[in-house]
C-alpha cells in the first residue's frame, strides 16, 4: 500500500484538533429568529388518547386559526433571514442556504475543506512519486519510517524546494527537480539507462554549490533517492564508485547518517578512487562497529582482504584471511582468490597460494566450477608459475583423481601432447595468449613436443591481435618451426646412404616443424602489412622447404608483388608457379590477375601499347573461360565481374566488352547488380566522384533512362499476362530485366557494319568464346 502522509493520517489537521480543544463560543444559530416560526403549531401535550374524530375536529381548528403550516404544493411561502454580529437581519435565498448557515455559521467550512482537499492531493502526487521511483515495497518502508517519526517533524519530501534560491541557483535547483520527475515518470522502480544516469549526475553536480549554502533544505528522502539512482551496481553506471565518493562526503556534510552497507561502500569507493590510505585508515576506525556486526562481518573483512592485496600488504591480508576463516559466520570461501594471486605473484609465497588453493578447492567441493579452476590457474600462469598452473590442470581435467605434487614421475596420460594441446586451445579460446605461451615454454622444458597444429593457432591469434609485441613473437615462433624444418631436411639428406631403419629424431629447440599452414600465417600478414622484403625472404624458405604450394599461399604472393609496385611482374610469376607447383587458380588469382593488368595500374595507357593490352585483356579472359568449372559452386564474385568489365571499357573494347558481359552471364551465371549496371553506362568506376563534377548530369540522365526502361518492359509484362495487374515485378525479375537492358546498351554502342561479325568471331576467338557466344544481333530499343 501506498505511504500516508501526516496530513492525511486521521483526516483531522493539527490546527483543527487543536481549535477544538478551545472553548466553544455561543452558536450565532441560536440568536436568529425566522419568520417561520409564527407557521409552526404551539407545543401542546400529546394526543395520542384522542379519538380519531377528535384529531379530525382538532386540525380543522388549528386550520381556522392559521396556526397550521401548508406544504409548498398549496402556494405557502416561507422567509428566511440571519442575524448577523451587529444585529443586522439579512434575507436568504431559500431553505437550502438556511440550512448552510445553521452548519457553517461563519462561511469558513467550505475554505477550510478546499484546504484539506488540497492536501489531499499533494499527498496522493507524493505517494505516486514515491511507487514510480521505489515501487510498492520501497512505498511500504517509506511509510514505516513516517510512522516511527515524531509527528513534529516536516512531511517527506522527494523534491527540493524551489523558493528563496537566488536566480543563478534556482535554475540547477529546477533542472535537478525535473531530472528527478523524470526518472520517477520512465522507469518505475528500475534501473535508468546509462545516458538518464549521467544526466542526473550532470544536474546534481551543477547544484552541488548552491546546495552546499542549505544542506538542510535536502531532505533525506532526496539523498535516498539519488543513492539509490547514482550507487546502483549495474552496467548503465560505469562510474558508480566516482558517484559514491562524491555524494557520500556531500551525505555527511548535510549531516546524514550513513547505513552500515553505505558506510561500506564509501570506504571502496574512496581506495578505489586513489585515496588508499584515507580509505585504509578509515577501514581500521570500522573495526569496532562494522567488523563486530553479525550482519556485517564478512563483507567487511573481505574488504579489507581485497584492499590489503592490492597494496601489497601480505601480513595484514594474511591476519584478515585467518580472522574470516575462523569466524563462525557464513561466508563464500571464494574471498581467499584475492590473496591466492597476491601469492601466487611472489615467488617467496607462491607456495602458500597453492596452499590456500587447496583450501578452497576442499572447502567449495562439488559446487567449484570451471571458471573457478581458470581463474586460479590464470594467476600461476599471469606470474609465470606454470609448474603449479599444471597442477591445477591436470586436477580440473581428472576431477581431482590425479595429484601432482610431490611426484617424481608425470603420468603418460598427462604429459602427452594431446593433453597439453588441450590446454592450450583453452587458453587460446579464453584469449590468455601470453598464458599459451608460459605453457608452450613449460612443455619444452618437459621435453614434450608441442603439434604443430595447437603452435599455428597461437601464432594467428597472435598475428589477429595487431599488437606490436604480439606480432614479433607470432614471427619468431613461426621462423623456429621453419628452422626445425630445415633442419630436419638436412638431416634428412645427410642420412640418406644409412639403412631404412634409422628413424630420424626432432633436432632443435624443440619447436615443432612448420607445415604450410605456418607459410600461409605469415604470408597473410605479411601481404596485409606491405612488407614485401619479409615476403619473399618467406617464399625463398618456402621454396626450400619442399611443401607444395597451393593457391592461397600462390595468392598471398601475388598480391604481395601487387601492392610493392611490382605489378608487371604479377601475370608471369603465375605462369610459372602454376606450371611448376601444378597449383589450380581460384577466384582470388584471377582478381589479382585482373587487377595487375596495365589498364587497372596506370593512370594513363601508353598509346602504342593499347592493342597488345587489349589481346593480353582477351587472352586472361580466355584463361579464365578455360577454369570456368572453379566457379562452378559458389558462382563468380561480384567484384572480379565488375573489373573483368571495367578492364575492356577502359580498353575501348566495345567488341571484348559485349563478349564478356555475355559470357559472364551465360557460362558464369552472373547477374549484375544495380551497381555495375550504372557505372557501365556512365562509364566510371566512382560514381560518388563523378556525381560531384561535370559527370553529374550524366549520371541523372542514366539513372533516368534505367528507370524508364524498367517502367515500361513492367507495363510491356502486365500487357502479356506474364505479370498481374495490381504486382510489382519480383527480384528475379527486376534484375533479369536489368541484364538485358545492360546487354543491349553495349550492343547499341557497336557500330554495325560489313566488318562487324567478323571483328565479332575474332574477338570470341581470341577470348576463348569461338561457339558458345551467340552471334551480334540488332539491339532493341532501350
Amino acid at each position: 500500500m501506498p505511504p500516508r502522509p501526516l496530513l492525511v493520517e486521521n483526516f483531522i489537521c493539527r490546527s483543527c484538533l487543536s481549535t477544538l480543544r478551545k472553548q466553544t463560543p455561543t452558536a450565532q444559530w441560536a440568536l436568529r429568529r425566522s419568520s417561520s416560526q409564527a407557521t409552526q403549531p404551539l407545543a401542546s401535550p400529546s394526543h395520542s388518547h384522542l379519538s380519531r374524530d377528535q384529531e379530525v375536529e382538532r386540525q380543522k381548528t388549528l386550520e381556522t386559526l392559521g396556526l397550521l403550516k401548508e406544504s409548498k404544493d398549496n402556494g405557502v411561502s416561507v422567509n428566511y433571514f440571519e442575524q448577523g454580529k451587529g444585529g443586522k437581519l439579512r434575507r436568504l435565498r431559500d431553505e437550502d442556504e438556511f440550512g448552510q448557515s445553521l452548519m457553517d455559521p461563519d462561511g469558513q467550512m467550505e475554505l477550510r475543506l478546499k484546504e484539506m482537499e488540497q492536501e489531499l492531493e499533494h499527498a496522493t502526487q507524493f505517494t505516486k512519486i514515491v511507487e514510480e521511483i521505489w515501487g510498492k515495497q520501497g512505498a511500504e518502508k517509506l511509510r514505516k519510517r513516517v510512522e516511527s517519526q515524531d509527528e513534529s517533524l516536516p512531511k517527506s519530501s522527494l523534491l527540493l524546494p524551489e523558493e528563496d534560491w537566488p536566480p543563478q541557483d534556482r535554475i540547477h535547483i529546477v533542472q535537478l527537480n525535473n531530472m528527478i520527475r523524470t526518472i520517477g515518470r520512465k522507469h518505475r522502480g528500475g534501473v535508468p539507462n546509462q545516458k538518464r544516469i549521467n544526466s542526473l549526475w550532470k544536474y546534481y553536480s551543477a547544484a552541488r554549490i548552491a546546495l552546499s549554502k542549505k544542506w538542510e533544505s535536502v531532505h533525506a528522502d532526496i539523498w535516498d533517492l539519488l543513492w539509490q539512482i547514482l550507487a546502483a551496481d549495474h552496467a548503465n553506471n560505469p562510474n558508480r564508485m566516482s558517484h559514491i565518493h562524491t555524494l557520500a562526503k556531500d551525505m555527511q556534510k548535510a549531516g546524514i547518517t550513513l547505513r552500515d552497507d553505505q558506510q561500506l561502500l564509501v570506504v571502496e569507493a574512496t581506495f578505489i578512487s586513489g585515496s588508499r590510505e584515507e580509505a585504509i585508515t578509515a577501514h581500521k576506525k570500522l573495526v569496532t562497529t562494522l567488523g563486530a556486526t553479525p550482519e556485517t562481518f564478512s563483507e567487511f573483512w573481505q574488504l579489507g582482504l581485497r584492499m590489503y592485496c592490492l597494496i601489497g600488504d601480505i601480513a595484514r591480508a594474511e591476519r584478515v584471511v585467518n580472522t574470516l576463516l575462523e569466524s563462525p559466520y557464513e561466508k563464500d570461501p571464494r574471498f581467499l582468490l584475492p590473496f591466492i594471486r597476491m601469492c601466487a605473484e611472489n615467488p617467496a609465497t607462491v607456495e602458500k597460494g597453492f596452499e590456500l588453493y587447496q583450501r578452497l578447492r576442499s572447502a567449495l567441493d562439488t559446487s567449484i566450477t570451471i571458471e573457478d579452476y581458470d581463474q586460479v590457474i590464470s594467476y600461476f600462469l599471469a606470474s609465470n608459475q606454470t609448474e603449479f598452473a599444471f597442477y591445477i590442470f591436470v586436477e580440473m581435467m581428472t576431477s581431482k583423481t590425479v595429484d601432482l605434487r610431490g611426484a617424481h614421475k608425470v603420468p603418460a596420460s598427462a604429459s602427452s601432447p594431446f593433453f597439453y594441446g588441450k590446454w592450450l586451445k583453452r587458453l587460446i579460446g579464453a584469449g590468455d595468449l601470453q598464458g599459451a605461451y608460459n605453457v608452450l615454454l613449460h612443455m619444452k622444458s618437459k621435453g614434450v613436443m608441442p603439434q604443430a597444429i595447437v603452435v599455428n593457432g597461437l601464432i594467428g591469434a597472435w598475428l589477429r591481435s595487431g599488437a606490436a609485441d604480439n606480432i614479433q613473437k607470432a614471427e619468431e615462433v613461426a621462423w623456429a618451426m621453419i628452422n626445425a624444418r630445415m633442419q630436419f631436411l638436412g638431416i634428412r639428406k645427410d642420412m640418406q646412404d644409412l639403412a631404412a631403419f634409422v628413424r630420424l629424431r626432432q633436432y632443435g629447440e624443440g619447436w615443432p616443424r612448420a607445415n604450410l599452414e605456418t607459410f600461409s600465417l605469415l604470408a597473410e600478414n605479411y601481404k596485409d602489412r606491405g612488407v614485401h622484403k619479409k615476403m619473399e625472404e618467406l617464399w625463398t624458405a618456402f621454396r626450400q622447404a619442399e611443401i607444395a604450394p597451393n593457391s592461397f599461399m600462390l595468392n598471398q604472393l601475388l598480391f604481395s608483388y601487387l601492392q610493392d609496385g611490382l605489378g608487371k611482374h604479377v601475370a608471369s610469376l603465375s605462369r610459372d608457379l602454376t606450371n611448376q607447383f601444378q597449383v589450380e587458380p581460384d577466384s582470388w588469382t584471377f582478381l589479382v590477375l585482373w587487377q595487375a593488368l596495365s589498364v587497372n595500374r596506370l593512370v594513363q595507357m601508353p598509346p602504342g601499347q593499347l592493342l597488345e593490352e587489349i589481346s593480353r585483356t582477351r587472352s586472361l579472359f580466355a584463361d579464365m573461360v578455360r577454369s570456368a568449372h572453379i566457379f562452378a559452386a559458389s558462382g563468380i564474385d561480384v567484384q572480379l565481374a565488375r573489373y573483368i568489365l571495367h578492364s575492356f571499357r577502359k580498353l575501348g573494347d566495345e567488341f571484348g566488352l559485349l563478349l564478356a558481359y555475355r559470357a559472364l552471364r551465360q557460362i558464369f551465371k552472373f547477374t549484375p547488380p544495380d551497381i555495375i549496371v550504372l557505372e557501365l553506362h556512365v562509364g566510371s568506376m566512382d560514381l560518388e566522384r563523378t556525381g560531384k563534377g561535370k559527370g553529374g548530369l550524366r549520371l541523372m540522365h542514366a539513372g533516368k533512362q534505367i528507370e524508364d526502361y524498367m517502367k515500361r518492359r513492367h507495363q510491356e509484362l502486365i500487357a502479356s499476362g506474364q505479370l498481374p495487374a495490381d504486382d510489382d515485378m519480383p527480384d528475379d525479375v527486376k534484375q533479369k530485366e536489368l541484364g538485358n537492358f545492360l546487354e543491349a546498351l553495349l550492343q547499341s554502342r557497336i557500330t554495325e557494319d560489313e566488318m562487324t561479325e567478323e571483328l565479332l568471331t575474332q574477338a570470341a576467338r581470341e577470348m576463348g568464346l569461338h561457339g558458345e557466344v551467340p552471334s551480334f544481333e540488332t539491339s532493341s530499343d532501350i
